[in-house]
């Protein structure tokens, strides 16, 4: 699979001994942080939504279909 099927970058990689032991976990490690801050910020962006809509429908009044004292039945 030669003659330039697989893309390469431009630039010509002298010979290397390979890649260092600690790259390896370091890499890991740097992705697990890196993916553990986007999903606890996705979370904060959400919880502050679900928060804002919570605030929104307590403003407005009570739920439809809730009675004043009971809580809605379900007929059948």
């Amino acid at each position: 699979m030669g003659n330039g099927f697989w893309p390469t970058l431009p630039l010509k990689i002298p010979y290397s001994e390979g890649v260092p032991h600690w790259w390896d976990p370091a890499w890991w490690i740097f992705q697990i942080v890196v993916m553990t801050i986007l999903l606890l910020t996705l979370r904060r962006v959400a919880m502050s939504i679900d928060r804002s809509d919570t605030a929104a429908k307590a403003k407005s009044g009570r739920r439809p279909g809730a009675g004043a004292d009971q809580p809605p039945s379900i007929p059948g």
